[in-house]
């Protein structure tokens, strides 16, 4: 059995709406006028509800495929976003490296400030994620401790309340 996607469902929904409408078309011409009425009120009755749920039904999925889209939007914009906190945490790393001032190479140092930069001046990086990554990785530079914790801390914070899920 294929599985129940959005559109199968309404597609099940349409059915169920227009022999429901088609019988209760049957059913009140049977009561008023005969099986000539029955089957000529049926036939309107079911043509009517046909049209109108393939009209309902198109305009539902147009919106499912409006907000899918916008989730694809929103989950690549998150996604970039903790990708540029991910980058600016590890060039933390090799600025303040647990294992001591000979714990990373200077090469790697540089290659970590590089990739960093990069991904915060990416173009898909929303802006207010841009500014707080530039102010963090400026604080990096300085190599000052407690002001590039707080610049971590305030760029960490804003991806979370960005993007936190309801």
């Amino acid at each position: 059995m294929p599985p129940l996607t959005p559109a199968r469902a309404l597609l099940l929904l349409v059915s169920g709406l227009a022999c429901l409408t088609t019988a209760s078309g049957a059913l009140v011409g049977a009561l008023f006028g005969g099986p000539a009425t029955a089957l000529l009120a049926a036939a309107c009755a079911g043509g009517a509800g046909l049209a109108g749920s393939l009209f309902a039904r198109r305009r539902a999925l147009a919106h499912f495929a409006a907000a899918q889209r916008r989730a694809g939007a929103q989950g690549y914009a998150e996604g970039i976003a903790h990708g540029v906190l991910a980058h600016v945490t590890a060039y933390e790393a090799a600025v303040f490296p647990c294992t001591g001032p000979g714990g990373v190479t200077p090469e790697e140092r540089v290659a970590r400030r590089t990739v960093a930069y990069r991904t915060a001046a990416l173009e898909e990086v929303p802006q207010p994620v841009r500014e707080a990554a530039a102010d963090a990785l400026a604080v990096l530079d300085e190599a000052d401790r407690a002001a590039a914790r707080d610049a971590l801390a305030r760029l960490a914070t804003l991806v979370r309340q960005e993007y936190a899920r309801p």
